[in-house]
């Protein structure tokens, strides 16, 4: 059975229920959203009966689709009898829980559902997704709410955005531009949708570091700890890079708190995520000669106060906590720490340094598909697999899979499905696998594939991917506009076998049908690293293709690109990642 996540205990029976213009019966206290995705389910059964349905409050009886809970919890049965179908779950989230079972088992089997009794849980109280939505797309509302049926689908419960300037904050009008920003009106709306899906909309924002686009306005600029700082490397590293606040100025505080008053109206969660991480310059400049750790828990102690007062439960990134262990006591004891590592083989002792500093802990993974055209399954396997091992068994309240964007998110939404379900899985199951049964369920329910192993493919192309490296590109051209001769690493033989495997891999895509656009994204990412290994071949020259053919190439698939990026996204960075593409072969 394709199940994400797998079941905790799921015992099958003989016999099935056929579908035959069964009712869905809630119980009479069943809370109202739950009426919302029954009606959902109604519809998708009534397409598959060819009959209309009931939907109505009562008891269970024949023929019927009976859901009810208690009063709170995530845990559910489902059971499934010849008879009927009955859902209970501890708490309304739990019903929830198990009708998406259901949903998936009828996706598989249709009409005719084997009989069976599940018994579920969750390992981790918080199951969280983190989308990084300032360094290159900003998706549409429309996109943001099918993100949330998608996670909620796979039984997250928390979704964070990660917002530098790209809200309508007073303070960046003429700083940030409509196409790069969300709205209140926006986040309002999705945070009410969230609602609606058992998700909680966890308000996220950069208060310390990572401040780029306001501190290199002329209106904040004296803010900046690096002062009369002049950049030198392309947009994307400067904007992650470079901007850390002076802490040392009143106005510094003022201004964060003036954008912290104006988002928090905007969610109904008490949780606030105020990041502060990689404060990179502190003390590097106004602040010379001041003990950096001191005043970064300074100012990070006046944010929680801040936010306490308002009567908010404060999140933070752990790891500038890390660089200075001994400072870890001076911060509240319900701080929740958010301990994240990227790595394949993570650092378990940092886990069990935030289990023993006695703060609430949440461990953070990531999908691994930023600075990538398609996720790289095989580093994502072990991180998120380890994190979520190292995190259960240190007693962490949570999993946050993060997803960032950095220099221009690249990738599609489509292109890093993996990685997300990965999440959700490991979230439910810390302990389980993630093995050839989860990747045969994650083709079926992410890429509508049963025959064909999607995700074997998206594997060996991540593979392919690692001779044409977007993340020392951008770098290296930065070198080179700066006048500077870097040296591009240049593996030929590696190069040219990644072409011909891109190449192969390009056509089962395409025999797989690209009018499903989740195909489609894949597709056209295979497009894009078979022409990106090219690309590094003729920068190194070792060109198969001249320069005039490589520019062909790209501007054949640019068009392609936009219509997808476009289909999910506001124009944000687009033109940024296209004017990269041109200007890289020029070089």
């Amino acid at each position: 059975m394709n199940l994400i996540p797998k079941p905790k205990q799921l015992t099958q029976k003989s016999g099935l229920f056929r579908l035959e213009n069964p009712a869905l019966v809630l119980a009479e206290h069943c809370d109202h959203r739950l009426s919302y995705h029954a009606l959902g389910l109604k519809k998708t059964l009534e397409n598959l009966c060819e009959q209309s349905l009931r939907l109505c409050a009562g008891a269970s009886t024949p023929n019927t689709i009976y859901i009810s809970h208690g009063f709170s919890g995530d845990a559910y049965t489902l059971q499934i009898a010849t008879d009927g179908i009955k859902i209970q779950g501890d708490g309304p989230s739990g019903a929830f829980y198990g009708l998406q079972t259901l949903s998936q088992l009828v996706s598989q089997y249709g009409r005719d559902l084997p009989c069976l009794g599940i018994a579920d849980h969750p390992d981790f109280p918080d199951r969280g997704f983190y989308h990084d939505i300032s360094r290159g797309r900003v998706p549409t509302l429309e996109q943001l709410k099918r993100m949330v049926e998608e996670l909620s689908f796979m039984k997250v419960n928390c979704l964070e955005l990660y917002v530098e300037s790209n809200y309508e904050f007073k303070e960046c009008e003429n700083i940030t531009a409509p196409e790069n920003r969300l709205t209140a009106q926006e986040l309002v709306e999705l945070d009410a949708y969230c609602h609606l899906h058992f998700i909680e909309l966890v308000p996220s924002l950069s208060t310390f570091g990572h401040l780029h686009d306001l501190l290199r306005s002329r209106k904040y600029r004296h803010l900046c700890e690096l002062e009369n700082y002049q950049p030198t490397n392309h947009y994307w590293m400067e904007k992650m890079d470079h901007h850390t606040i002076d802490v040392s100025n009143p106005e510094s505080y003022a201004l964060i708190c003036s954008l912290i008053d104006q988002y928090l109206p905007l969610f109904r969660s008490n949780r606030f995520n105020i990041c502060c991480d990689e404060t990179f310059d502190l003390c590097k400049g106004r602040n010379l000669g001041k003990d950096s750790g001191e005043e970064y828990v300074a100012f990070v102690r006046k944010l929680i106060d801040h936010l306490e007062k308002r009567g908010k439960s404060v999140q933070m990134w752990g790891d500038i906590v890390l660089e200075h262990p001994q400072k870890v006591s001076l911060l509240p004891k319900d701080t929740v720490l958010l301990n994240w590592c990227y790595l394949k083989e993570p650092v378990e002792k940092h886990v069990q340094f935030f289990a023993q500093s006695g703060h609430p802990q949440i461990v953070c993974p990531g999908t691994s598909s930023w600075n990538r055209f398609v996720e790289e399954i095989d580093r994502s396997t072990g991180n998120i697999t380890k994190m979520a091992q190292y995190g259960y068994e240190n007693k962490a309240q949570g999993l946050l899979n993060t997803n960032w964007g950095d220099f221009g998110a690249i990738c599609s939404w489509n292109c890093q499905q993996f990685g997300v379900a990965a999440g959700a899985e490991k979230a439910w199951n810390a302990l389980g696998e993630l093995d050839e049964a989860f990747d045969q369920a994650a083709s079926a329910l992410l890429y509508g594939q049963r025959k064909t192993n999607v995700i074997a493919l998206i594997r060996e192309l991540g593979r392919c991917e690692r001779t044409a490296e977007w993340a020392e590109l951008v770098p290296w051209f930065s070198a080179r506009k700066r006048g500077e001769t870097p040296s591009l690493e240049l593996h030929v033989s590696e190069i040219k076998t990644n072409i011909v495997r891109g190449e192969a891999l390009l056509e089962k895509f395409r025999n797989l049908g690209d009018m499903d656009p989740r195909i489609g994204d894949l597709t056209l990412a295979a497009r894009a690293i078979v022409l990106l290994n090219h690309t590094v071949l003729f920068l190194g020259n070792n060109g198969i293709l001249s320069q005039a053919e490589l520019r062909q190439q790209w501007a054949d698939w640019i068009p392609d690109y936009e219509k997808s990026w476009l289909r999910e996204n506001k124009l944000s960075q687009l033109a940024n990642v296209i004017q990269f593409l041109e200007q890289l072969i020029e070089v």
